[in-house]
């Protein structure tokens, strides 16, 4: 068996999480990461910080280069981020070392991973709501609802904590909201999933399949709950995610 039910094609109906398993896969992963750093440079431009013709060689670039993933795995394993590799692989592919020496230019790689995040479960948010809204009416669901528009509205910013004028005009460019340092919010929308999950799954149908996934995601919810750093959101956010998708997607079959 795969590590992951979600990962595998033969327990994509027993588990279905629909379109929100392409959110994390390293694809989407990397193609977040170029747009936020094809949109650093738009914003950097903009300021005078780097060249225009620079930028927009960037930026253009961010929208069309392929980046294998398995060429990151040295620099994943020697930084403990993908953000260096995938920006030294970026350099390789522009094959323009006088426009790409300034890919990132003076900017946190964290603030581009978090960003990055950010953009995926934006998705993952408007996929859980679509199937929220497929449940029956009720009190609960109600609500759900109105604190994922508070959700929306709090949790879903840019990181640049450190350059905010920066992180500002991002955040404006992407559609994300302020900067903001992005470890709270990421387990404030883990938790929400959690119990959006967990109300899916006491109102549907008992299985033995909804009762391992039910118990799963509570259980890594709990245990993330407790982290406060960068490092447990690969091992716990996806999987949270689509466990929560899976349960509310079972409650709506």
């Amino acid at each position: 068996m795969t590590a992951s039910v979600f990962d595998s094609p033969m327990f994509t109906k027993l588990y279905p999480v629909g379109e929100a398993a392409r959110l994390f896969t390293h694809s989407a992963e990397i193609r977040a990461a170029l747009l936020v750093l094809g949109t650093l440079a738009k914003v950097q431009t903009e300021r005078g910080d780097i060249p225009e013709d620079s930028a927009f060689f960037i930026h253009r670039s961010a929208m069309e280069v392929q980046i294998d993933p398995a060429g990151l795995a040295d620099g994943v394993a020697k930084d403990g981020s993908y953000i260096p590799a995938l920006v030294a692989a970026f350099d390789k592919a522009m094959e323009a070392p006088d426009h790409s020496k300034y890919i990132l230019h003076n900017a946190n790689p964290q603030d581009v991973a978090d960003t990055a995040l950010m953009l995926r479960l934006r998705q993952l948010l408007t996929q859980a709501e679509t199937a929220l809204k497929n449940l029956p009416e009720s009190d609960a669901r109600a609500t759900f609802l109105a604190d994922l528009r508070m959700i929306r509205e709090t949790c879903l910013r840019v990181a640049f904590t450190e350059a905010p004028d920066i992180g500002t005009a991002i955040g404006e460019a992407l559609k994300l909201g302020a900067p903001q340092d992005t470890r709270v919010p990421i387990r404030t929308i883990a938790n929400w999933l959690t119990l959006s999950g967990d109300s899916a799954a006491t109102s549907a149908p008992t299985s033995p399949e909804n009762a391992a996934l039910h118990a799963q995601l509570l259980g890594l919810n709990a245990l993330f709950q407790e982290t406060s750093d960068a490092a447990s959101e690969p091992l716990y956010v996806p999987q949270i995610a689509l466990s929560s998708l899976s349960l509310l997607n079972m409650a709506t079959a």
